[in-house]
């Protein structure tokens, strides 16, 4: 849930850049607002008014030495280890809370963070030191795929615990690794982590263009960046197959139509085309077949 701090004290304390302090412009009042996206990594959707988040060494002495990606959504300037990094939309970077550094901007900005503890990168068996400041650029296929596995996780709006938040996080730091140390070799976790982000990123493209008659298992291995073929075998593992998820999604929307008031007086043949379907009496028969009763039984039921 969106929160929203007129106050730099209430923000400090609860922003996901633990106990940093921020140092507005002088001609601007200080507002920010955090949309958490998931909390098992406290992944959040933040933005602030211009001025600088600075992280100190009075700061530092908390002892955090967890990781932070950051993902830029506007354009940013990164000071830390020495380093100065211009960033623009899309871009990231990794830092180290447990140094010192900030990053502001003269504009209204805003970034995805990604919160990292050792603990849990140790566990999966990767290090994350070498990629400390990498600029790493929106066109990185590993940015891409990180990018769209967070949108789909903020496009699910749930949840997740047990053992699906832990898959999650492992494929959040993979992710994250591959995206840092682009020039190591993929292991069999990271592959796994890859093959979830372009699984994620199929089945978004799938829900967001079910209805166009032209999609098809080619079309969607193309916007993804992957062959058919593969796309194929990660359908598998999901369970429906690719027409299973297109007809169950197509059927969903002509019985929500179906069942609208305002959309009462409109010819069925109008919906199921507006639903992705082009053969009325192929749609007839899969209606019924999936809700026990035709268009025109269902229509006069609502």
């Amino acid at each position: 849930m969106l929160v929203v701090f007129d106050s730099i004290r209430e923000w400090r304390e609860r922003s996901v850049w633990r106990r940093a302090d921020f140092k507005p412009l002088s001609n601007w009042p200080f507002r920010a607002s955090v949309d958490p996206i998931f909390e098992g990594l406290h992944i959040a959707r933040t933005a602030l008014s211009p001025g600088v988040a600075i992280r100190d060494r009075e700061m530092v002495r908390d002892g955090d030495d967890s990781f932070w990606l950051l993902i830029s959504q506007s354009c940013l300037e990164i000071e830390h280890l020495g380093c100065d990094l211009r960033l623009g939309r899309g871009d990231a970077t990794l830092t180290h809370l447990c140094e010192t550094g900030s990053f502001s901007s003269g504009r209204h900005f805003g970034y995805i963070g990604v919160l990292l503890p050792s603990s849990a990168i140790a566990g999966r068996g990767v290090r994350l030191d070498g990629g400390l400041m990498r600029y790493l650029p929106r066109q990185s296929d590993a940015l891409q795929l990180l990018r769209g596995y967070i949108q789909t996780l903020e496009n699910s709006k749930i949840r997740p615990c047990g053992e699906t938040r832990e898959t999650i996080c492992r494929h959040v730091i993979d992710l994250v690794a591959l995206a840092v140390a682009s020039d190591r070799a993929i292991g069999e976790s990271s592959l796994s982590a890859v093959a979830a982000a372009h699984l994620n990123a199929a089945l978004d493209h799938v829900a967001a263009r079910f209805w166009d008659p032209e999609l098809s298992v080619a079309a969607v291995a193309r916007q993804v960046g992957i062959s058919p073929r593969y796309l194929q075998r990660l359908l598998v593992t999901a369970g429906p197959s690719f027409t299973a998820r297109v007809t169950e999604l197509r059927l969903q929307r002509a019985l929500t139509l179906l069942t609208k008031p305002r959309d009462n007086k409109r010819p069925i043949s109008d919906i199921a085309f507006e639903a992705g379907f082009t053969d009325i009496s192929h749609f007839n028969r899969l209606f019924r077949s999936r809700f026990g009763d035709t268009p025109r039984g269902v229509r006069g039921l609502g």
